[in-house]
């Protein structure tokens, strides 16, 4: 994951976990505007309560007090009042990760927190490089990083959440997060020339 991420406008709150901020919050997908309070607020993200956190579907802008712009972020899981976002990047990177081709598919997937404890089955149903789209039930009850298991792969891969609701959910894979060393190094290319060989396989067929 790049770390070339463009500065958010709550740098302000960032890793103070007692600070707080109520904030207005307009979700662009669904038009509906809630007012919130933003907390545990990081590089990446941060969380968002507010008896009205039900209304807000993926794609947001967060105002506060006296700003000029809204601040672009994305809802990844909305449970009891709290809304779990990121900060949108203009990373060129990312961009081009958002850009890539993907191929329907039809994969059988595992999909499991680090320590293993909550794990789903479920299909990958369209794949790239970097990410993929899946089909389970239960998504928004894994945490934010999770492990995706393929029959085919020796090794499970690492990936994150892009956004997600009850049934479905789109995918960073995090091929970087198993370099441990030389051996893990090559096996995270072999597989992702296998992802990609996969879904290429499929979407001929």
């Amino acid at each position: 994951m790049s770390d070339k991420r463009k500065k958010h406008g709550l740098t302000h709150l960032q890793d103070r976990p007692e600070a707080k901020e109520v904030v207005l919050v307009v979700d662009f997908d669904t038009l509906a505007v809630i007012d919130a309070v933003v907390s545990n607020v990081s590089q990446w993200g941060g969380c968002l309560k507010s008896d009205n956190a039900g209304e807000l579907y993926k794609n947001i802008g967060i105002r506060t007090k006296g700003a000029s712009k809204l601040i672009k972020a994305h809802v990844t899981a909305v449970k009891s009042g709290e809304a779990t976002i990121v900060f949108a990047t203009e990373d060129k990177s990312v961009l081009d990760k958002r850009q890539e081709r993907r191929a329907d598919v039809s994969i059988q997937v595992t999909i499991a927190d680090t320590d293993g404890l909550t794990e789903i089955s479920g299909t990958i149903v369209d794949a790239g490089h970097n990410g993929c789209k899946v089909k389970a039930n239960g998504l928004t009850a894994l945490p934010e990083e999770v492990l995706l298991t393929v029959s085919k792969f020796e090794k499970p891969i690492v990936a994150e959440f892009a956004w997600r609701d009850e049934q479905s959910a789109g995918l960073r894979l995090l091929w970087d997060r198993t370099l441990q060393d030389d051996e893990d190094a090559a096996d995270a290319a072999f597989a992702a020339a296998e992802l990609e060989e996969m879904a290429s396989s499929e979407a001929a067929s």
